[in-house]
C-alpha cells in the first residue's frame, strides 16, 4: 500500500552560485531514496542573466537535465520570472518539499531574494535549507534531531518530515524545558506518536537551568548524536525569524555545518 504521506514532487531552486552543483547533488539524493520527481526552478535575478555570470545562467538548465538524466529521475525545469516574489510565481505550492542553501553573501545578488525566508513562510510547504559550502558529498536524514517544543510550528515540522524520519537510522528528540524528564507524559505522548509512525525515537532531552540557551544545548546535542539533519519549527515573521527560542531559528540557518528541514 502506497504511503499517505510521501514526498512525490521535490522542488530544488537553482541559480549560478557556487553552492548550486552540491544543491543539486543533495535534492537528487533525497528524490531517489523518496522515488520523487525532481523540479528545477532558475530563480536566477536579472543581474545574473544580463552580467558577467551570463553564460553560467544559460547553462542551467543543462546541466540541470543532464545531472537528473544521470540519476533516472523524472524531473520538470522552470525558469522563474526575475521579479517573481510569491510562492505561487515560484512553483512552490506544488511540491511536497523545497530545497535551497542559505544564501552566500557575496552571490546573494544573483539569486531571488524571496528564497528562503518569504517562501518557507507563505508556501505551506517543508524546505530543506542546507548550508553555505555545503559539498552534497555527505548523506542526510540517518542521524536525524527534532528540535521539539510542542508548538504548532513544531507539530507541523514533525508531519512534514515524517517520509525523512521513517527512513532514518536514528531519530533523537531534542527538548529543551526547565521540567524535563524522560519519563514526563508531554515527552512520552509524543515518542509513543512517533513510534506509532514507525519511527524509532531515542529521546535526547536537556533540563533548561538557565546555564546554557537553546541553541547551545541543541549543539552540543548534535556533537554527541553526530546528527546530520536538524527537524524543526519555523518562527515568526521577522528577518530570518529571529522570534524562535529568542533567536534560535536565526542560528540554525547561520549555522554552516548542518542541514536543516524547517516547517511554518
Amino acid at each position: 500500500m502506497e504511503e499517505a504521506m510521501a514526498y512525490r514532487d521535490i522542488v530544488v531552486y537553482l541559480d549560478v552560485g557556487e553552492d548550486c552543483a552540491a544543491r543539486v547533488r543533495t535534492a537528487i539524493d533525497v528524490a531517489v531514496k523518496h522515488h520523487a520527481r525532481l523540479i528545477g526552478v532558475d530563480v536566477s535575478t536579472r543581474e545574473a542573466l544580463e552580467g558577467e555570470s551570463r553564460d553560467l545562467a544559460r547553462a542551467i538548465e543543462a546541466e540541470f537535465a543532464a545531472a537528473v538524466r544521470k540519476a533516472g529521475l523524472d524531473f520538470q525545469y522552470h525558469a522563474a520570472r526575475p521579479e517573481a516574489r510569491t510562492a505561487e510565481q515560484l512553483f512552490s505550492h506544488c511540491a511536497d518539499l523545497l530545497v535551497t542553501t542559505q544564501p552566500h553573501p557575496d552571490h546573494r545578488h544573483l539569486s531571488n531574494p524571496a528564497i528562503p525566508k518569504e517562501i518557507l513562510t507563505t508556501a505551506g510547504v517543508p524546505m530543506l535549507v542546507l548550508p553555505t559550502g555545503w559539498t552534497g558529498q555527505k548523506a542526510i536524514g540517518e542521524h536525524v534531531v527534532i528540535a521539539w517544543n510542542f508548538s504548532r510550528e513544531s507539530t507541523r515540522a514533525v508531519h512534514d518530515s515524517m517520509p525523512i524520519l521513517k527512513a532514518a537510522s536514528k531519530v533523537f528528540l531534542f527538548v529543551f524545558a526547565s521540567n524535563y524528564r524522560d519519563t514526563n507524559q508531554d515527552v512520552q505522548e509524543i515518542k509513543a506518536h512517533l513510534e506509532h509512525h514507525g519511527v524509532e525515537v531515542v529521546l535526547a532531552g536537556w533540563r533548561n537551568t538557565g546555564e546554557n540557551d537553546f541553541t547551545s544545548a541543541l549543539f552540543a546535542g548534535l556533537d554527541r548524536e553526530n546528527a546530520d539533519l536538524i527537524v524543526c519549527g519555523a518562527y515568526g515573521h521577522s528577518p530570518l525569524f529571529e522570534d524562535m527560542f529568542g533567536g534560535a531559528t536565526r542560528d540554525l540557518l547561520k549555522n554552516i555545518s548542518m542541514p536543516v528541514l524547517m516547517s511554518h
